[in-house]
């Protein structure tokens, strides 16, 4: 082993805490600080991490999101700003605080990983989807409501990102920037359903009316349509 990869293994073996999987080890210590060996075996090794937790939202995250929405009665857009936002952003918050937080926190770097998750979900997974469940179409107003709103948060995180600081006033109003966007959600998904509600309606009294009118005509249905005088006379003497 060369006395840098041995520097380096020596390094990550002292790190504190110590990383659950170490990769710096791996490169350093395992394969000797070899990059033609190491770049490959990183790489696959990235790949089964991707395979893993493909599997295992498969398996577990995407039905108990599913049984909670329909157990909440969610849309399929509250859903998706909610559980599931909640659900792939928690490693994200957990990652960027970590990075944020205490004297010696990598600042820039917290934001930058907010960003780069973006920017990877946006281009590579939205374009793998693409690509393996092709085709399927989404809504329209939907679809230009969440890549505006991602807009405009993205262009505000990379304000203070330019910035490096971040004021009270303007956490507050990322806040505030989600809660809004959630409330519009709701009201686009409530306003689709009582349109909806209302055309099945009309549909149904427009059936109705056709059945009505479908219906034979009996000699009973004529004379209550149309009374004889000595019908009127009838019920006038039986008043």
């Amino acid at each position: 082993m060369a006395p840098a990869a041995a520097a380096a293994c020596a390094a990550s073996v002292r790190a504190d805490p110590p990383g659950i999987l170490d990769y710096g080890a791996i490169h350093a210590c395992l394969l000797g600080g070899d990059r033609r060996a190491s770049l490959p075996a990183l790489a696959l090794l990235l790949l089964l991490h991707f395979r893993v937790l493909a599997a295992a939202a498969g398996t577990h995250f995407s039905p108990a999101v599913s049984r909670l929405a329909a157990r909440l009665r969610l849309s399929p857009s509250m859903a998706a700003v909610t559980l599931l936002a909640l659900g792939n952003g928690a490693p994200d918050a957990f990652a960027s605080a970590a990075a944020l937080g205490g004297a010696g926190g990598m600042r820039r770097a917290g934001l930058a990983a907010i960003l780069s998750a973006g920017a990877f979900v946006s281009a590579f997974v939205v374009g793998a989807v693409a690509l393996i469940a092709a085709p399927f179409a989404v809504p329209p107003a939907s679809f230009a409501r969440d890549v505006f709103f991602y807009l405009l948060a993205a262009s505000g995180l990379f304000y203070i990102y330019l910035s490096a600081e971040i004021y009270l006033w303007q956490a507050i109003g990322l806040v505030l920037f989600y809660v809004f966007f959630v409330g519009l959600v709701v009201y686009m998904d409530l306003d689709a359903e009582g349109k909806a509600v209302s055309t099945t309606e009309l549909e149904v009294v427009n059936g109705i009316g056709r059945v009505v009118m479908d219906l034979p005509v009996t000699m009973e249905d004529r004379k209550q349509q149309h009374p004889t005088l000595c019908t009127m006379f009838s019920k006038v003497m039986l008043q």
